[in-house]
């Protein structure tokens, strides 16, 4: 089951990922959880526990006596406790995957933590290195701003944000720059990777994000053009595209020869240059949509065959693909809106707004996506049959512009 905050606990969230930004889950209690201590372990849990090297369900045993335990600070109002949280397989044919929390009953009584009250549950790494779980409660006994960084102190995003300041004050006063590809005519990839020049960062491909790894730079001339999160091609085993293509490494190209249709600027190619939004919005004519099965853990790109009305899965991410390259791309990302002006033939840029985002909540990176908010871009073109020859553009993940607030967890305009 995926949990969502309220407007108020979201707003604690917020305070939590000023200081800290590693992936969390969130949990609602209900009494029989309490009543119980028999709480469920989610499948945002399982991975985050599994992705910390801490708890790995598939290796536990059944029965609590093959359970595992780990303290976790709870981080209150007013103090902090040590909480032995115990994470275990029900002894059944399912093996149903459960934890407890030491003492939660009596900690109803003491109205610590309450039916209804969402938990905030995640791991923070320590000065030493260690990895430590720590819980807070966002619906009542809510500590402060300054008691959350006492506890838990600051990441590395916080310190590397502190540390590139000074230098984006520099560029964002200095006026405009020389594109530093040279003379020409603009690409739109230009105005970034003048900006990472500025910064001092390296403007080849990486798979994480751009500075230190932790900081993404993105960087764009519009004001409404949508946004680009990241490029993450789909899986295809079991399609018709993968029965076409046996080559997995073919078969973007493949996509655009099974499904495009004919190319005007390039006469005897198939092309795709479309938008893909959820069924009810699928910003498309070619029949194609997103559909999110939180059953199977997939995001589908389907297709309707426009002639017989037949559906059929074309491509699809998995969750965890998604997931880890959501959080590998953006950690943290400075936004940043730049105007251009022509001096000669030399392209300028100006960089003036910026906003700084950190910690994407992935559940709502999946409900943008049914609501068309956050969508999928395919761009590219290529031959109809032998040898694939053409291009392909980078078919991305986009998102509205004003929904980013949405997507992370903390995103603030910069007063430099």
């Amino acid at each position: 089951m995926i949990f969502t905050a309220y407007p108020d606990e979201n707003e604690i969230i917020k305070i939590i990922h000023k200081y800290r930004n590693e992936e969390y889950a969130l949990l609602r209690m209900t009494y029989t959880m309490i009543d119980k201590n028999n709480l469920d372990a989610n499948g945002i849990l399982r991975d985050l526990l599994a992705n910390c090297n801490m708890v790995d369900y598939d290796k536990i045993e059944n029965g609590g006596k093959n359970g595992i335990i780990h303290n976790a600070t709870f981080v209150q109002q007013g103090k902090n406790e040590e909480v032995k949280f115990k994470f275990y397989r029900v002894n059944n044919s399912r093996g149903d995957r459960r934890f407890s929390i030491e003492t939660l009953k009596r900690r109803m009584n003491n109205q610590e933590i309450n039916e209804g009250d969402l938990l905030y549950l995640s791991v923070y790494k320590r000065e030493d290195g260690t990895l430590k779980l720590f819980f807070i409660n966002l619906t009542h006994n809510i500590p402060s701003d300054q008691e959350i960084l006492s506890a838990l102190g600051v990441d590395e995003i916080t310190k590397t944000f502190n540390e590139i300041k000074p230098k984006l004050k520099e560029i964002i006063n200095g006026g405009y720059y020389n594109n530093s590809k040279g003379t020409g005519e603009i690409a739109p990839k230009d105005v970034g990777d003048t900006l990472e020049e500025l910064l001092g960062i390296n403007t080849n491909n990486r798979n994480d994000a751009d500075f230190k790894g932790i900081i993404e730079v993105k960087s764009k001339g519009g004001t409404k053009t949508l946004d680009t999160l990241f490029t993450l091609r789909p899986r295809f085993d079991g399609t018709r595209v993968a029965n076409y293509e046996p080559k997995d490494k073919n078969r973007v190209s493949a996509f655009a020869r099974v499904y495009g249709y004919d190319s005007d600027r390039h006469p005897g190619y198939s092309c795709l240059y479309i938008t893909i939004g959820p069924k009810e919005a699928p910003q498309n004519n070619q029949g194609f949509y997103l559909d999110v099965d939180d059953e199977t853990r997939v995001v589908n790109l389907m297709w309707e065959n426009p002639n017989s009305g037949k559906k059929e899965i074309a491509a699809y991410w998995n969750f965890e693909d998604l997931r880890n390259e959501l959080y590998l791309k953006h950690p943290s990302t400075l936004w940043i809106k730049a105007e251009s002006r022509t001096v000669g033939d030399m392209v300028q840029f100006k960089y003036n707004e910026i906003e700084f985002s950190r910690a994407p909540q992935f559940v709502t990176f999946l409900s943008l996506i049914k609501t068309g908010i956050i969508t999928y871009h395919w761009r590219g073109y290529t031959t109809k049959k032998g040898k694939y020859q053409g291009k392909n553009h980078g078919n991305a993940w986009r998102i509205k512009p004003n929904a980013k607030s949405e997507l992370f967890g903390q995103i603030e305009s910069v007063i430099l």
